[in-house]
């Protein structure tokens, strides 16, 4: 088996059972995994109730907002790191911004992967922490790897 094992994370249980398996199959199989937290696209266009009625306010929260995301994306993938260094393996990982269907056809596409990973998009609350939004269906039609999708 040759390529990367490509996790995709957004730090629900879900991602997390189904980061567990894969750090196991790189390990297993010596091949380097890429862990990465896809932030959508979407929440830019997240809209705040009627308190933020002004645009230096309204400005304050999104960037309160984004800090919040991108440090907790930054933990979870600082765990992921450490679970596979831990034990001899090779991670990378990175934070993209986009829609999230899209970001993962092209992670598939720009690297050889040997193996898919995702948390279950079914999974119970809190499915998905960060709002990591795919349909398995379509996604399933784009990607040319074989996909583990984790447990609910």
């Amino acid at each position: 088996m040759n390529g990367q094992i490509l996790l995709i994370t957004d730090g629900s249980p879900s991602a997390d059972a189904a980061g567990q398996m894969a750090t196991e199959m790189s390990l297993a199989l010596k091949l380097p995994l890429k862990a990465v937290f896809i932030l959508d696209e979407g929440w830019n266009n997240f809209l705040g109730d009627e308190w933020i009625n002004t645009s230096s306010t309204r400005m304050r929260f999104f960037h309160w907002f984004e800090d919040g995301i991108h440090k907790h994306s930054e933990e979870v993938l600082a765990e992921v790191t450490e679970k596979v260094k831990e034990h001899g393996g090779q991670v990378e990982t990175e934070i993209k911004i986009g829609k999230t269907e899209k970001v993962i056809v092209e992670l598939t596409a720009e690297q050889e992967t040997a193996l898919l990973v995702l948390p279950n998009p079914h999974a119970t609350a809190p499915a998905a922490t960060a709002g990591l939004r795919f349909n398995l269906n379509s996604l399933s039609k784009k990607v040319k790897c074989p996909i583990y999708i984790g447990p609910q």
